[in-house]
């Protein structure tokens, strides 16, 4: 590519639902409307217009230098040149050098974990199950779950792993709607119409209110209620909530990760959950900033994508062993 290409500065609000979009689209189980109402979105203002065309662009772009074929929507926004970030000085949505970070990537692979569950997945799998009250229970990778129900309640236990609900209506049961409910570890989630993300972390559980309400309940406490985008940390002691991450918790549901602004050590790790074997960022290169949306039936094509968009290139010792360099 010759030259500099001209730089287009997006509002951030502009950006979040340009990707949004995006995503919804190309999901692969997008119905006729939800064509419709992004058209209706990019037609009611020029600037809906111009960032969808940029983002457009950039998956091309990608698309071609990667070298991928079937349906990719958009293995990385970062590097193409077309937009400019919430900064001034950084690149497409996010592509910056913002310092030396601690941390690395620990990979746990437990098959115990999961043995005897009513519903599991294995490593890069993901799984969605209808229960006989018309609930929606979709498993993430490597995630484990039992479910129990009687007449007086419904009941899910998380072993390990994610899983995305959406609450049934129940129309089997006698004696009206049962109460639902989420147990892990730390807390017991009682959901109130809903659909939410629930992730058993390492010590903590996380909680993502897609619609609806979810009633956290813990010891000695009295509920907290998480109203549709909240998003909480459960430890032993407490529940707090927490500022907008780098990523769409529950993309995945969808076949996606969405990462917004999101330090490429963050992302290595988020993507090694879906691969076998060990991926780690050099500590040089791991606090890179990207926005992108990636395909999860592709991991390793992500990968390589990324040597395209930033400096750094994909350095493989053995199949299972992965290290993400500076180029």
């Amino acid at each position: 590519m010759s030259g500099s290409p001209t730089q287009v500065e997006f509002a951030p609000h502009v950006l979040d639902q340009a990707i949004d979009w995006l995503v919804k689209t190309q999901s692969g189980a997008a119905e006729p409307q939800v064509f419709a109402a992004c058209k209706q979105w990019r037609a009611a203002d020029a600037s809906h217009e111009a960032a969808w065309q940029a983002l457009q662009l950039t998956e091309t772009t990608l698309r071609q230098a990667s070298a991928l074929s079937g349906r990719v929507a958009l293995d990385t926004l970062a590097g193409s040149g077309r937009l400019r970030s919430r900064r001034q000085t950084l690149k497409v949505l996010g592509l910056s050098m913002l310092g030396v970070g601690a941390g690395g990537v620990a990979i746990q692979q437990q098959p115990w974990r999961t043995f005897g569950a009513d519903y599991a997945t294995g490593v890069g799998e993901r799984r969605l199950f209808n229960l006989v009250d018309g609930t929606d229970l979709q498993l993430n990778t490597d995630s484990s779950a039992d479910v129990l129900f009687t007449e007086q309640q419904r009941l899910v236990v998380l072993r390990s792993g994610e899983i995305f609900v959406r609450t049934g209506q129940d129309p089997i049961s006698v004696s009206g709607r049962r109460p639902f409910w989420v147990h892990t570890r730390e807390a017991r989630l009682q959901a109130i119409g809903t659909a939410f993300d629930v992730r058993q972390e390492s010590g903590r559980t996380r909680l993502l209110v897609e619609e609806g309400v979810v009633a956290i309940h813990m010891p000695d406490a009295r509920p907290v209620l998480v109203q549709a985008g909240g998003e909480y940390l459960i430890n032993a002691r407490s529940a707090q909530p927490q500022p907008a991450s780098g990523f769409t918790t529950s993309g995945w549901a969808s076949g996606v990760l969405v990462a917004r602004q999101m330090r490429l050590q963050d992302l290595a790790q988020e993507l090694a959950r879906y691969r076998h074997g060990w991926l780690q960022c050099d500590p040089a290169v791991r606090d890179l900033r990207v926005s992108g949306v990636f395909q999860l039936e592709g991991i390793d094509h992500a990968l390589e994508s990324l040597s395209q968009s930033l400096p750094v290139r994909i350095e493989h010792r053995t199949r299972f062993w992965t290290r993400i360099v500076a180029a």
